[in-house]
């Protein structure tokens, strides 16, 4: 089993379009799908309109039926087929049937509609967990207007797609994948070194494996897409709209470039990766492989085992690396500050100042380091230079009336 579940490193700052389109995909599935989950009834059936679809369904469905009873080797007479699939069905079919996009019926409500429909609460599952995971990088780059754009332009390139090769099909497509597989092909072109997160059930391990974003997108796009649709196209048969997807992903990578060609190319971040193993409980762990130290420190802090993140701090200093995220460095230089580690707050919060002149927490640093200088080292003279800076930079008035404080405390 290989299912990412997380990816590394994040922005800072939460991303609302990204949140906003997991809502309203969640929201269309509880008030939409769910209430409509639900066989039909003989009053549904007395409706003109109603019967006269479900003919039109039948017609677009039966070889599929049939062919479905052959494989299964159900012996079903053909004369009771219709009448046994029509019993299968919920009022959701005919809705999907009447708002899903069909190559052979097409209409620009259903091409946008259709990507907050999903099938099944798997089906929507999937789609946002990826989306989860990889929209607010690409989120984060694009800007939220931009954002909107790419995922609905993307979309909408993916649904053309599997129109064409559908042809005049009457078989509706529906769900978010195709606009996802959009935003993979931005995070593909942007975040290619990008550590994913990825669980592995191998045997009787269950493994948390850190893979680099190209690898696990590489695997997204051939095996998950391109080798079925190879199948599909030889008669394989299956309901995934693998050309959507496929068809989405492209655009994906053609729009990071169009954007790299408008807005000019950004280096991709490059962490480093590592591996955890976990042990079931019916199997004897052999405990956790050596993280990289740039790793270590991170998943020390965000843990919240602090002793442990110093450590690792000192393994990262020395051993070079990845660079370390500013508020981890922060949380750990404001920890040894809060437990009276004066020398070490003071050299972390140094690095702070010497590493990240742009750092949102600069002018928290700087007064941390005025007051550890000047109470609790004796150096006045530095002191008052931290102690100015965070004057300067802070746009926090309670900040700077303490900053002015312990100026009035220097000798």
């Amino acid at each position: 089993m290989f299912i990412p579940i997380g990816d590394y490193p994040n922005p800072r700052k939460p991303q609302w379009v990204t949140r906003i389109l997991l809502g309203l995909n969640i929201a269309v599935y509880v008030f939409l799908t769910l209430p409509l989950q639900q066989g039909l009834e003989e009053s549904d059936l007395d409706d003109p309109a109603t019967r006269a679809q479900l003919e039109e369904m039948w017609r677009v469905q039966e070889p599929a039926v049939r062919e479905y009873y052959r494989k299964t080797g159900q012996r079903v007479p053909p004369e009771m087929q219709q009448s046994a699939w029509l019993r299968s069905l919920t009022k959701y079919d005919l809705f999907v049937d009447r708002h899903g996009y069909k190559p052979g019926d097409p209409s620009l409500f259903a091409l946008l509609f259709c990507m907050f429909l999903h099938a099944n609460f798997l089906h929507l599952a999937g789609n946002m967990l990826f989306l989860w995971i990889f929209g607010d990088n690409v989120e984060a780059r694009l800007g939220r207007g931009g954002y909107v754009a790419g995922y609905l332009v993307t979309g909408v390139v993916a649904t053309l797609a599997f129109a064409l090769m559908a042809g005049d099909s009457l078989t509706p497509l529906i769900g978010a994948s195709g606009a996802i597989s959009g935003v993979l092909g931005f995070y593909l072109v942007w975040f290619p070194y990008n550590q994913i997160r990825v669980l592995l059930f191998v045997f009787f391990y269950l493994m948390f494996v850190h893979v680099r974003a190209v690898w696990v997108l590489a695997f997204y796009l051939v095996v998950d897409n391109l080798l079925p649709l190879l199948r599909q196209q030889e008669g394989g048969g299956g309901g995934v709209a693998y050309g959507a997807h496929i068809g989405g992903f492209v655009a994906g990578v053609l729009g990071a470039f169009l954007w790299n060609r408008v807005r000019g190319r950004v280096p991709a971040p490059h962490p480093q990766p590592h591996v955890e193993r976990r042990a079931t409980p019916w199997t004897r762990g052999k405990g956790p492989i050596r993280l990289g130290a740039a790793d270590a420190f991170h998943a020390a802090v965000h843990m919240g085992r602090l002793e442990e993140a110093a450590h690792a701090f000192s393994r990262l200093a020395r051993e070079g690396g990845a660079p370390p995220l500013p508020d981890d460095v922060f949380a750990l230089g404001r920890w040894l500050y809060e437990n009276e580690f004066a020398h070490d707050a003071a050299a972390v919060l140094r690095y702070y100042v010497a590493n990240y002149p742009r750092g949102d927490d600069l002018d928290r640093v700087h007064l941390a380091l005025g007051v550890l200088l000047g109470r609790r080292l004796a150096q006045p003279a530095a002191a008052r230079e931290h102690l100015l800076s965070a004057i300067d930079l802070t746009k926090d008035e309670t900040l700077a009336a303490k900053a002015r404080e312990e100026l009035d405390r220097l000798p």
